[in-house]
């Protein structure tokens, strides 16, 4: 019997052998390229790839003390991914997207924003039947505006919501899965609003004391979904998936191609509380990563360390994303670009584990598994300056995509 790699294999290559016999456009083909890898180094690339709208059945969760506090279900409706048009003449930047999100309890609506989404990488992932699902990632940060406070969180409404700053910053992701077997889509997401010590730090704009021991999660789909599940750190070395920066110094942002990384290595170092005191569920460790143009990700003396949290698991091992844990994340470090400019900033990103097996999927290496652990993450700054920001939306130039 053939192995799941081989099944897959075979499948990918008659879908896009498929696509190629027909001339089929690149929207109609089931399994699509971004584009943003090549044999140029520090090169120019582009993509396009745009998401469409749906509604989700997620589940709210309140953490107290770094633990799970209390939850509700909430209905969440994610609107189509538009491009960023960022200048006179209509250009959009690349790779950045906007959606509105509507978060709803019941029939009311009690969250509403227009978020921002830098697209991070694709990849191709097997079912048992050896039929591709290809996933789409982006990272999600921007203000949720609220529009009620009558259950707006599953704890009541956050302390930093005042008429003077009506939002919530959140950080997070989404996954797009499409089933190339059924033409169906799936999608999982997560939007974190931390405590005090993460979304309101001192020496930023929204610094203050408001709601130091607790933080607010939604996340979906709810189903099969239990909260501050998972025992996945995030450590190793590895040496696949990339590094990429955009080319923001003047917009719209233009894509630079994905930068192979040489050798990516998270060290543990601590498990704490960064919300008051309660169990140490806060994991933290020293990331380095180093490409193969030179690039590289390292702390500097007096940074944050890298940190996640355990959002909870995914348990339904039949229906995207499958048997997979998802952790919110962070880190300080500075970037050194391929050409040689460095900048000291801060990083929102995600981590999952588990889930269906995984496959790389470009256009310059043939396909091959990934290890199961994805580490993902975009810079906060403000462009085209580039200052290191945190608290509020933000803007990306620099994405690391890890596996380990």
């Amino acid at each position: 019997m053939k192995s799941l790699f081989a099944r897959l294999a075979s499948n990918v290559g008659l879908a896009l052998g498929l696509a190629s016999a027909l001339s089929l456009p690149a929207a109609a083909q089931c399994l699509q390229l971004d584009n943003l890898d090549n044999t140029i180094p520090c090169g120019p690339a582009q993509t396009v790839v745009p998401q469409k709208n749906f509604q989700h059945q997620s589940l709210g969760i309140c953490w107290n003390n770094c633990q799970v506090g209390s939850t509700a279900t909430y209905t969440v409706q994610w609107g189509n991914l538009t491009q960023m048009n960022l200048n006179t003449a209509g250009v959009s930047s690349c790779a950045w997207y906007g959606s509105r999100v509507r978060i709803l309890n019941g029939m009311t609506v009690v969250w509403d924003g227009n978020l921002h989404l830098s697209y991070a990488r694709t990849w191709l992932e097997g079912q048992n039947s050896g039929a591709p699902l290809q996933v789409w990632r982006y990272l999600v940060n921007g203000d949720l505006r609220i529009v009620s406070q009558n259950g707006a969180t599953a704890c009541g409404t956050p302390g930093c919501i005042s008429s003077a700053t009506p939002v919530m910053r959140v950080t997070g992701y989404i996954d797009y899965a499409f089933d190339c077997s059924t033409s169906t889509w799936r999608r999982a997401w997560m939007l974190h609003h931390g405590c005090d010590a993460v979304d309101h730090a001192p020496g930023y704009p929204r610094a203050g004391t408001f709601h130091p021991g607790q933080a607010f999660t939604f996340v979906g789909p709810a189903a099969g979904f239990v909260p501050g599940a998972g025992l996945t750190i995030e450590s190793g070395s590895n040496s696949s998936e990339s590094l990429r920066r955009w080319d923001a110094t003047a917009l719209p942002a233009r894509c630079g191609s994905e930068e192979q990384v040489l050798n990516a290595t998270i060290s543990p170092l601590n498990m704490t509380c960064m919300c008051s005191a309660g169990p140490a569920n806060y994991y933290e460790g020293m990331l380095m990563a180093f490409g193969a143009n030179g690039t590289t990700v390292t702390p500097f003396p007096g940074s944050d360390p890298f940190r996640s949290f355990p959002i909870g698991q995914w348990t339904n091992p039949s229906v995207f994303p499958g048997v997979e844990e998802v952790r919110w994340n962070s880190n300080e470090a500075t970037f050194v670009d391929c050409t040689g400019v460095g900048r000291s900033e801060y990083y929102f990103g995600v981590t999952t584990a588990g889930g269906f097996p995984a496959f790389s999927f470009n256009a310059t290496t043939p396909q091959a598994p990934l290890s199961p652990v994805f580490v993902d993450q975009c810079n906060s700054v403000t462009l085209p300056n580039g200052l290191a920001t945190r608290n509020r939306p933000f803007r990306s130039d620099h994405m690391i995509n890890l596996n380990f």
